[in-house]
């Protein structure tokens, strides 16, 4: 089973997936190219502000790392697409019943953080991975977004 089709696992979340255009500004984060592909995978028509907007220049992030493209979505980091991998494979393997990313969670205050991966088990248990490197897991806004999602969700992040 891979992840397209893991609609018969309840959203942990029951949020809407962040879409990567900047519609104010009318700019993409994706290549035109990923963005087609995206519109083909879902099966929905480009809406004109989209098909019209510009690709952003690219320039260095803020922690280094580099936007990686894995069985057409766009990730992150080098390090996340390879975890997606990893997950697609135990997917495979049986090991774990499926998979989401960048799943939305509401914390008090209207804050919102985003999981990377949330990784569904067999018999209905679910756990929310994020991919962190040393610099980014010292960060103040995660480690209180994590401290959140401990006390109002009950759910503790693994790193990854």
């Amino acid at each position: 089973m891979s992840r397209r089709n893991h609609e018969h696992y309840p959203d942990p979340t029951a949020g809407a997936a962040i879409a990567n255009v900047d519609r104010e500004v009318g700019r993409l984060n994706m290549t035109p190219e990923q963005v087609r592909r995206h519109y083909e995978r879902i099966g929905k028509p480009m809406p004109a502000d989209v098909a019209d907007a510009q690709e952003v220049p690219t320039k260095r992030r803020k922690y280094g790392n580099v936007p990686t493209e894995y069985d057409g979505a766009m990730y992150d980091s080098g390090k996340e697409a390879r975890r997606a991998q990893e997950l697609d494979l135990l997917v495979k393997a049986g090991e774990i019943a499926g998979w989401s990313r960048q799943v939305p969670f509401t914390l008090p205050g209207g804050i919102r953080y985003i999981a990377d991966f949330v990784v569904y088990e067999h018999g209905g248990k679910f756990r929310v991975e994020d991919v962190k490197s040393e610099i980014t897991r010292k960060a103040r806004v995660y480690i209180n977004k994590k401290k959140q999602m401990k006390s109002e969700h009950g759910i503790t992040i693994e790193e990854v």
